[in-house]
């Protein structure tokens, strides 16, 4: 007897129909933590809205179609959420740019952006189709990853057209993708959108293996983040090699030391947000995530966020009481933007 098929998780958000008062409220609510959305000066007697995601365990496809407004990602919402991802946003219909000029994204064009660094954008009645990644999925396969925020790839781009093809013809078979199916593309995926952001495919033999050694390395940095010894020196231990070469393969990052201090960062900025429930001390945070001196971890942790520690803490309890007034009422894809890890 076989097993009924583990369907893929869909979760949608429809205001069409909806009263422009209520329409704008709804939307404001799931995406208020993520956007600084300005309300209109004017409600609108209507604000038609469509937001549609499917859950693919470690990524999410989802479209979206509505009016025309600014997107704007402040540090001030950088600090509040803790998102730490990239979305790789298909324009279909419309067109969107950056505040204060920078390259006009066109219906074809993939947009890369990095939630993790402010966004200031406007467009006009778009529709999108978007991939969303966690930054360790995709971040280790790029090239100076930090540096791609409001990348525009264009439509004449070879790569870029075989990524907005592969995600299309994905996205309109999830239907019929059991969760396990949905789940296997996503390596491919991965390194179909790196190679798109890249620019360039690497070196068949060497760059394939430099991939695959940057790959075990940032896993087992993953599995041991939480220990004190864990550091440049001893990872090159693990892995018999130099701590020169070490640095090589994690040159676009800046270093494995800089790896590592981020990963711990990004644990922290998660762990304040849950801790301001319950009262453990961003010192003790910290110190349990291997930093021992407050103050050199502060100006990182300010560097990173654009937030102090204590700032952070206080945006987190002010999230707190706005979250009892929304819990239950938001879809299911609000929060799987937001936790995507």
């Amino acid at each position: 007897m076989q097993s009924a098929k583990t369907t893929v998780a869909h979760s949608a958000l429809d205001t069409r129909g909806m009263p422009g008062k209520l329409a704008v409220a709804l939307w404001q609510e799931h995406m208020g933590s993520l956007y600084d959305l300005r309300v209109p000066k004017k409600l609108p007697e209507a604000f038609d809205v469509r937001v549609d995601f499917w859950h693919l365990e470690s990524a999410l496809i989802g479209t979206f179609k509505g009016p025309a407004q600014p997107w704007n990602r402040s540090r001030t919402c950088i600090g509040h959420d803790g998102t730490d991802s990239f979305h790789l946003l298909v324009l279909r219909k419309g067109w969107s740019a950056p505040h204060g000029g920078g390259a006009l994204v066109s219906p074809g064009d993939i947009l890369v952006c990095d939630m993790a660094q402010p966004l200031y954008m406007h467009g006009g009645d778009n529709e999108l189709l978007t991939l969303v990644l966690p930054r360790n999925l995709l971040a280790r396969h790029l090239q100076a990853p930090d540096e791609h925020n409001l990348h525009r790839l264009p439509s004449a781009d070879p790569l870029a057209a075989l990524l907005k093809d592969h995600l299309t013809n994905l996205h309109a078979r999830l239907p019929d993708m059991s969760r396990e199916q949905a789940e296997a593309i996503i390596p491919a995926t991965v390194h179909l959108a790196a190679a798109a952001i890249n620019g360039t495919t690497r070196d068949e033999q060497l760059g394939s293996v430099r991939m695959a050694m940057t790959d075990r390395i940032c896993k087992f940095i993953d599995t041991h983040i939480h220990e004190r010894e864990l550091s440049p020196e001893t990872i090159a231990n693990q892995f018999g090699m130099t701590r020169r070469n070490l640095g090589r393969l994690f040159e676009s990052y800046g270093g494995a030391a800089a790896y590592i201090r981020r990963k711990r960062l990004s644990l922290v900025h998660a762990s304040l947000k849950r801790s301001a429930r319950n009262g453990q001390s961003i010192e003790e945070i910290a110190e349990a995530h291997g930093f021992n001196h407050y103050r050199s971890f502060a100006l990182a942790y300010q560097k990173q966020f654009g937030t102090s520690p204590r700032e952070a803490r206080a945006l987190a309890r002010k999230g707190i009481a706005f979250s009892a007034v929304t819990d239950g009422k938001l879809e299911p894809w609000a929060y799987w933007v937001k936790d995507l890890k």
